[in-house]
């Protein structure tokens, strides 16, 4: 059989194809952002409440961070088992996620071992800088302006007085992960369902 050599025109129009594809086929699911925005806007609100109830054991629900790797790690492996194409920036989205995990892990220890009291700041403006990179590479603006969000709430958290503070980590959990989650999902859905 012979092969046809294909037009310019012609070129073009299957690598669109390829790659409109790729893109339908990469589509992130939302549940990781999910996860995420659940679970700190949960443990902050439990210490927001805490500073009233005074019960020492709720100190601790900041420990159901370290147990969310768990199924953050499951649902990356299944998306990726799921995926028929591998997106170009993928390495670089995954290596930024997990230097954020590292950074977030380590920043936890040394505010704790120095009993530093103006954590919050900090902790929301290493928030952004991932969110706001992925929404940027991606070209997905709700995670753009839950990255600006973090960095505005990080200012206003050093103006806020306890226990009130704890309300800007709500409110970034909820704009730089939830939200765009939500409709991650939802899009996620919707093209799930129109190419089944």
């Amino acid at each position: 059989m012979e092969e046809k050599e294909l037009t310019g025109q012609e070129s073009l129009a299957l690598i669109t194809k390829m790659i409109n594809k790729a893109r339908r086929d990469y589509l992130d699911s939302g549940l990781s952002a999910l996860l995420w925005g659940s679970v700190i806007t949960f443990c902050s609100l439990v210490t927001f409440a805490n500073y009233w109830i005074k019960q020492p054991v709720f100190d601790y629900v900041w420990f159901l961070t370290i147990a969310a790797v768990v199924p953050q790690i499951i649902i990356a492996i299944r998306e990726a088992k799921k995926r028929k194409h591998r997106a170009y920036d993928e390495d670089i989205m995954g290596g930024i996620w997990i230097s954020f995990g590292i950074a977030i892990f380590l920043l936890s220890y040394i505010t704790n071992a120095y009993q530093v009291n103006e954590e919050g700041p900090l902790f929301l403006t290493l928030y952004g800088v991932p969110t706001f990179a992925t929404g940027y590479a991606r070209r997905f603006k709700p995670m753009i302006i839950g990255g600006l969000a973090c960095w505005l709430l990080a200012i206003l958290c050093h103006y806020t007085p306890l226990p009130y503070k704890i309300l800007c980590m709500t409110a970034a959990a909820q704009l730089a992960w939830f939200i765009p989650g939500l409709i991650l999902r939802k899009c996620y859905l919707k093209a799930k369902k129109q190419h089944v």
